[in-house]
């Protein structure tokens, strides 16, 4: 008799990505209400303007969380894509921004590492075989997803305090494979 959970994992590998949000904002008006409310606010918008970074970044960064959604990705979703681990959160070079009379406190980057496991079927169209070993090719996923319409940074969320920062006008949110990662899983 066939282990079918046995077969179903070998058919599956784990990879890792980084993301990346730069120009991060809180869009919304309840993600400023929530940051405004934070116990630690005053305090880091004090190490913020006295330019006191290390301490301003080691209180943020202990209010991190960021998060993959692969239901913002339907291809992915659809095709099984799960994620399971998310680590080393982070945020730099922080300033403050005024918005009509609140300070906001703002990052110039959020960053994360998302652990992500789907079908090897799947992630074989994003390989090149060269003798016998398979090496990831950053232009077939970036075809694989405009074929569908989607971007892999579309399920990246990032949350600072509980408040969403995403983009609002200038800035970049993306992600990338780590080759080794992916290559390494896939061979």
């Amino acid at each position: 008799m066939y282990n079918l959970k046995k077969i179903f994992e070998m058919d599956r590998i784990k990879f890792e990505f980084d993301g990346r949000l730069e120009g991060g904002f809180p869009i919304e008006e309840e993600d400023i209400e929530t940051i405004t409310e934070l116990d630690f606010y005053d305090q880091l918008i004090d190490f913020i303007e006295e330019g006191n970074e290390k301490e301003a970044l080691n209180l943020a960064n202990q209010n991190l969380e960021a998060e993959f959604i692969i239901e913002n990705i339907p291809s992915l979703e659809d095709e099984g894509f799960e994620c399971l681990e998310v680590k080393n959160i982070f945020v730099d070079f922080p300033y403050i921004e005024e918005i009509n009379g609140i300070k906001i406190p703002l990052f110039k980057h959020f960053g994360a590492s998302f652990i992500l496991e789907g079908p090897k079927e799947v992630i074989g169209d994003w390989m090149d075989k060269q003798d016998n070993i398979y090496k990831f090719n950053q232009l077939l996923l970036e075809e694989w997803f405009e074929e569908r319409g989607e971007f892999l940074q579309d399920g990246c969320s990032y949350f600072f305090g509980g408040a969403c920062y995403d983009l609002a006008g200038f800035g970049e949110h993306g992600c990338n494979i780590d080759p080794e990662s992916i290559e390494k899983a896939f061979n």
